[in-house]
C-alpha cells in the first residue's frame, strides 16, 4: 500500500498511524509534567533567551539515575521545543535533528537552574532552523542545531 502525503512524515519516525502519534505525545508530556518552571523567557528579535529551574525530585530521575540523576537528552531538547512554542504560540514539530552534542551531563542536584539561548532563522515558510546552546554562567552542556516544522 501506498502511503498518502499526510502520512509520510509519520512512517518516515516509525509510526504506522498518527493515533500511535498521539499516545506517544500525551505518554510524553505526562511524564515530564512539572519537569522545570520557566524563570524568565525573553524574545529578543531572532532568538530566545530563557532561564528555567529543574525540579530535583521529579520521577524521571528515578530511572535516570537514581544514585547520580541526569537531566535526559531527549528532554533537554522537548525543553527547547516547549520554550519556542511559548514564545512563537504556535505548536512545533522537531524535523531535522542536525546536530547535537551533549558537552557534560547535566546534573539537577548541582545545577537546578539553566540558561537556554536559541537564535532562529526562518527556513522557507514554516520551518525554522534553531541554533541552540544550553548552559550555566560559562559552562556550556549542549549544543545543537535544530530545524522545527510549525504545524498550527
Amino acid at each position: 500500500m501506498i502511503a498518502n502525503p499526510e502520512q509520510l512524515s509519520f512512517i518516515k519516525y516509525g509510526i504506522a498511524n498518527p493515533e500511535q502519534l498521539v499516545l506517544k505525545v500525551l505518554i510524553y508530556n505526562m511524564l515530564i509534567k512539572d519537569f522545570y518552571t520557566i524563570n524568565d523567557l525573553t524574545f529578543n528579535g531572532s532568538g530566545i533567551d530563557a532561564v528555567i529551574k529543574l525540579n530535583p525530585n521529579h520521577e524521571v530521575y528515578l530511572g535516570h539515575f537514581p544514585e547520580q540523576p541526569v537531566v535526559p537528552g531527549v528532554i533537554q531538547l522537548q525543553i527547547v521545543k516547549e520554550l519556542l512554542e511559548e514564545v512563537m504560540q504556535a505548536k512545533l514539530m522537531m524535523d531535522n535533528i542536525i546536530q547535537v552534542k551533549y558537552l557534560m551531563p547535566i546534573t539537577p542536584n548541582e545545577n537546578s537552574k539553566l540558561d537556554f539561548s536559541i537564535t532562529n532563522k526562518m527556513n522557507g515558510g514554516n520551518r525554522i532552523k534553531s541554533n541552540i546552546t544550553i548552559g550555566i554562567n560559562d559552562a556550556i552542556f549542549t549544543k545543537a542545531r535544530i530545524e522545527f516544522l510549525i504545524i498550527s
